[in-house]
């Protein structure tokens, strides 16, 4: 009994962090404070969902936050360091700081980490290309 108990409360406490990680993404475009705010809710229940990281860097871009946006994306490094997409998302706020030989670091690690994408192929070698 007191397992179910147990299991329960953390499904729901899962359930929660999910509710407040779509929450966020869907207010990301319109209301990126509103984004941040239920982004740091998720995350302050499940620190380990990488996608609540995602959310969380993108609304911190939108306020022109770089540093915060790559610290958020680096905590998504510390749980999933093999993750291109994270590595993707920071060429992104590399590209958009004009930091070109960052974003380019950035890019090939994305790309050797998914060697199929073409777009990371290409980003890899013009990072420049993402301003165009």
């Amino acid at each position: 009994m007191v397992t179910l108990v147990v299991a329960g409360a953390s499904l729901s406490r899962q359930g929660l962090a999910d509710l407040y990680r779509e929450r966020a993404q869907n207010e990301l475009a319109a209301r990126p404070a509103s984004a941040l705010a239920d982004a740091n809710r998720s995350l302050d229940i499940d620190s380990d969902a990488v996608e609540t990281y995602y959310v969380k860097a993108a609304a911190l871009a939108r306020f022109d936050q770089a540093a915060a946006a790559e610290a958020a994306l680096g905590q998504a490094l510390a749980q999933e360091p093999e993750d291109f997409v994270t590595w993707a998302l920071l060429g992104d706020v590399a590209v958009r700081e004009r930091r070109l030989r960052v974003a380019r670091r950035d890019y090939t690690r994305a790309h050797r980490l998914n060697p199929r994408d073409t777009t990371l192929a290409e980003l890899s070698r013009d990072p420049g290309s993402a301003l165009r």
